[in-house]
């Protein structure tokens, strides 16, 4: 089979697919040049670029041909294509990925819609980083729509949870990051940490900040 990681980052779930399945080939790309040099490194470390292979490109306008992959993935992506492309580069990455995939092939992301949210961290994640810096996720309901106009089918839709969460310190410590790297990274304008924290300083401390505590797997299917 070969895959494609629409939007690798650093390449952490790339590898850990080519670990699981080493007879795949698979392909990770990344609109961020600083995020393809480290996704490079961190597969070299792996000794996996014999199945890996991580290029720089706009999911939004891919360069590959037609209908050559078996099956396209995201982790925890495309808020970041939110960011960089908005509302509208998401569904012209689900265009290109129904472009890309061979007939009947499958496309597979993991989200975190709002409305899905249960806990107070949680919601507050989902909210901080559209603030921060406009990393927005999108309805569950959202998401389906932009199957059905990009000749998709929704096959399954699951959530999976691990329950963690940031302290204040620690959260304060990731707003810091962003605030301070998005713009070098992406070329992205950010909230300052004091007006972040000021709107949302209050609640962090006195629930945590949800860390990837749950997770929306939705699996669709290309529609011929």
């Amino acid at each position: 089979m070969c895959i494609l990681d629409v939007g690798t980052g650093y390449g952490f779930f790339t590898i850990e697919l080519a670990k699981r399945e080493p007879n795949l080939k698979i392909v990770g790309v990344d609109i961020c040049q600083n995020d393809v040099v480290n996704a490079r490194k961190n597969v070299e470390k792996c000794n996996l670029g014999g199945c890996i292979e991580v290029v720089e490109m706009d999911a939004t306008a891919m360069s590959f041909p037609d209908e050559n992959f078996d099956m396209v993935v995201n982790f925890l992506g495309l808020e970041d294509i939110h960011m960089t492309r908005g509302k509208s580069g998401v569904e012209k990455t689900f265009s290109e990925v129904n472009r890309i995939l061979k007939p009947d092939g499958y496309f597979c992301f993991t989200v975190m819609p709002p409305e899905e949210m249960e806990t107070e961290a949680q919601k507050i994640e989902v909210v901080l980083f559209s603030y921060i810096c406009n990393a927005r996720w999108l309805s569950a309901m959202e998401y389906e729509a932009m199957f059905e106009r990009t000749k998709f089918k929704l096959i399954e839709k699951k959530n999976y949870y691990t329950g963690k969460k940031l302290t204040a310190a620690q959260a304060r410590s990731e707003i810091r990051f962003a605030c301070e790297n998005v713009p070098k990274i992406y070329g992205i304008n950010t909230r300052s940490l004091d007006e972040v924290w000021t709107k949302y300083g209050k609640e962090i401390e006195e629930n945590g900040l949800g860390h990837y505590s749950k997770v929306v797997l939705m699996i669709a299917q290309k529609v011929s």
